[in-house]
């Protein structure tokens, strides 16, 4: 059995739980190549998100490619690599660069953060956030990486990272390949942690291959925290609840309110009635009533329905 290993520790059921997971990892590079990598391996469905080309000076880290990927986007030559050495599980790829306009792609069970970009971190922290998704931060240059789990109630990057000028960048200061493998080897395992609800590591991370130190650093919430705090409050003016009816999905208000429909008018409208309007929201059609209750047709990831109920109710 190919997990034989792995549910010998795990247990059966676990490995079952793990196969209908899906991790979105951003960055497919060194440290992105090597979780993914082992994710892939434990059994677990992926999102490869990634605008780059493989390059020569890639091939001493990234370890899933080789001489002949140079030239290849990364995204589509990582899925070749990984499909090869599990069929079983689904990967999907997006070429593209993580904008506000494309946070969408992030949508799964855990996102990987493996990017040496401060912006798209940040991107990633206030998306996370908002839709309750945890996150594991991993970097690592020179001889140094730290790796850190951000999950819903805890503190988020931006606690953290609040006055961040000048970051050092691997391609002017160099790294070390073992580093790599070890801080991919960290986030895997932590996320693995958090994907079936074991006991995932509170403090942040911090190792140190030139002494060979290895610390753990108390990360404490910030209250004052634009980003988290903003969302608790969120939370207590929507109480959002899902309940299924005839193969839709409602949502409703903890309130009636007398929806104005000018305030809409940003959104495709395919009807329009005194009582209701027929939205398209990307791809998804939805019904919005008057007094706010919010029908969606055939969406039926969760998470989807919050954010876009979310935020057509902050409007008003």
């Amino acid at each position: 059995m190919r997990y034989a290993r792995q549910e010998s520790l795990i247990d059966k059921e676990n490995q079952g739980l793990l196969k209908g997971k899906t991790v979105a990892i951003v960055g497919i590079g060194a440290i992105g190549t090597n979780s993914a990598n082992l994710l892939a391996r434990s059994g677990i469905n992926l999102i490869l998100i990634d605008h780059d080309e493989v390059d020569l000076t890639n091939l001493d880290r990234q370890s899933l490619f080789d001489e002949k990927d140079v030239g290849k986007l990364k995204v589509k030559a990582a899925k070749e690599k990984l499909s090869k050495i599990n069929s079983s599980i689904k990967i999907k790829i997006f070429k593209e660069k993580l904008t506000e306009k494309n946070l969408d792609i992030l949508y799964s069970d855990l996102v990987l953060d493996c990017i040496d970009n401060l912006e798209a971190r940040f991107l990633i922290n206030k998306f996370c956030v908002e839709n309750k998704i945890p996150w594991v931060h991993a970097a690592a240059i020179k001889y140094s990486g730290i790796v850190f789990n951000f999950v819903p109630g805890s503190a988020c990057f931006n606690c953290i990272y609040k006055n961040v000028d000048n970051i050092e960048r691997c391609e002017d200061v160099g790294i070390l390949n073992s580093v790599v493998s070890l801080i991919s080897a960290i986030q895997a395992s932590e996320a693995l942690k958090i994907l079936l609800g074991k006991n995932y590591e509170k403090d942040l991370i911090r190792i140190n291959l030139q002494n060979n130190s290895f610390d753990k650093i108390k990360v404490n919430k910030d209250q004052n925290c634009k980003i988290c705090n903003e969302e608790v409050k969120d939370i207590k003016k929507f109480d959002i609840k899902l309940c299924k009816t005839k193969g839709a999905y409602s949502v409703k208000l903890n309130k009636k309110i007398d929806i104005d429909f000018k305030k809409l008018k940003g959104y495709k409208i395919i009807i329009e009635t005194p009582i209701l309007l027929v939205l398209k929201v990307g791809n998804e059609e939805i019904v919005v009533h008057k007094y706010g209750e919010i029908i969606f047709k055939k969406l039926k990831d969760e998470k989807k329905i919050i954010k876009i109920a979310n935020e057509i109710l902050n409007k008003f």
